[in-house]
């Protein structure tokens, strides 16, 4: 017999090699879909669907407020929210029905949702105290004269 019909002595192994490839690569699979099933936090978007198809239109209010001038100016200090509503003139709009929504984007079921009383002089405020310190965002939603108006806000609770 002659050297090349031999072949060498790890090529007996090669067929094992493949399934030693194949065991690794399910191994690592599953160690992925432990962590993707197992770290999940829980915040997910409600009804991702319906808001991405209907983002254009969000687009449309977003820019139609902007064009209408109005603003609103929110602060957080000292456990106090506040919002200052002011028409295109700077003028106070008072008799708004104003809500906040406060939630945590790093984790699920904190959320919560308040009224904000008007102070007068196109003033709301409101005392809040996060049940969890660190970033939240707040969704504040003003009602005046039929006239729906949003901003979002980002605060950091002690």
């Amino acid at each position: 017999m002659n050297e090349l019909s031999q072949g060498k002595p790890i090529d007996r192994y090669i067929p094992w090699f493949f399934v030693l490839f194949f065991l690794v690569f399910m191994i690592l699979d599953g160690i992925f879909v432990y962590i993707a099933v197992y770290t999940h936090t829980g915040v997910v978007t409600e009804k991702a669907y319906e808001k991405g198809l209907d983002y254009d239109a969000f687009l449309e209010k977003a820019e139609k407020q902007k064009a209408s001038g109005v603003l609103l100016t929110t602060t957080y200090e000292n456990d106090l929210f506040r919002l200052v509503l002011r028409d295109a003139d700077g003028q106070p709009m008072d008799g708004a029905a104003v809500k906040a929504l406060f939630f945590r984007p790093v984790s699920d079921g904190h959320d919560f949702s308040v009224s904000l009383t008007s102070a007068g002089d196109g003033v709301y405020s409101t005392e809040v105290r996060p049940p969890l310190p660190g970033a939240w965002t707040v969704k504040v939603e003003a009602e005046w004269k039929t006239q729906i108006f949003r901003t979002t806000a980002r605060i950091n609770a002690q």
